[in-house]
C-alpha cells in the first residue's frame, strides 16, 4: 500500500503530507518508495 501511495503522490493525486494525515501508518513504506524512484524532493515534514 506504501508503493501505491507513494506513486499517487508522484503522480499529483495527493500530497504527501494529506497522505501522512490520513495513514500516518504508511509513512515508512511511502519513504521508501519515493527514494527509489528519485523522487526525494516529495518527502516534505
Amino acid at each position: 500500500m506504501g508503493a501505491y501511495m507513494g506513486q499517487r503522490i508522484i503522480d499529483g493525486a495527493y500530497t504527501y503530507g494529506y497522505v501522512l494525515t490520513k495513514r500516518p501508518d504508511l509513512k515508512e513504506g511511502i519513504d521508501a518508495y519515493l527514494r527509489e524512484q528519485g523522487r526525494n524532493d516529495l518527502i516534505t515534514e
